[in-house]
């Protein structure tokens, strides 16, 4: 009996010890990373439309590629995401020749979404052959595009 109850106090001191020993402290949870918003999007050039015409929405009436010598070329340019003041530049070459035609530039006047006209003409009439235009924003290249005038 004098093993039972020394057997019986030897397990309780265990019990005891290992139940009162040192408890792991719970880990702290990772700290919360809050990701910046994303950048806005870049000033861009989005479309370049050639037609004979434009309403008052600055819409293309008659938008072609194929122009006659005498015809007026109108350029529709659109910018996206600028900032008023913003420089849009525009140029006209004559590819057969690498000569340029016209070169035009304005500044926007507001900021977001602008529609901007530009015209190409001569009294005397365009010389037949393809032409390209050649835009840029701020200094930065945009889109390009080419038309042609056909006899």
């Amino acid at each position: 009996m004098k093993s039972t109850l020394f057997l019986t106090l030897f397990l309780a001191l265990i019990v005891l010890v290992v139940g009162c020993g040192k408890k792991e402290e719970p880990k702290p949870a990772p700290p919360v990373i809050e990701q910046a918003p994303p950048p806005p999007p870049a000033p861009a050039v989005s479309a370049v439309t050639f037609a004979k015409g434009f309403d008052v929405n600055f819409t293309a009436v008659n938008p072609t590629t194929t122009f006659k010598p005498k015809d007026r070329v109108v350029v529709l340019v659109t910018t996206d995401n600028v900032v008023s003041g913003a420089m849009l530049r525009v140029r006209c070459m004559y590819v057969p020749t690498n000569q340029l035609v016209r070169a035009d530039s304005i500044a926007l006047q507001q900021t977001g979404t602008n529609k901007s006209q530009f015209f190409f003409e001569r009294a005397k009439g365009l010389p037949a052959g393809e032409y390209k235009l050649e835009t840029s924003l701020n200094g930065t290249a945009g889109m390009t595009g080419s038309f042609t005038v056909a006899q």
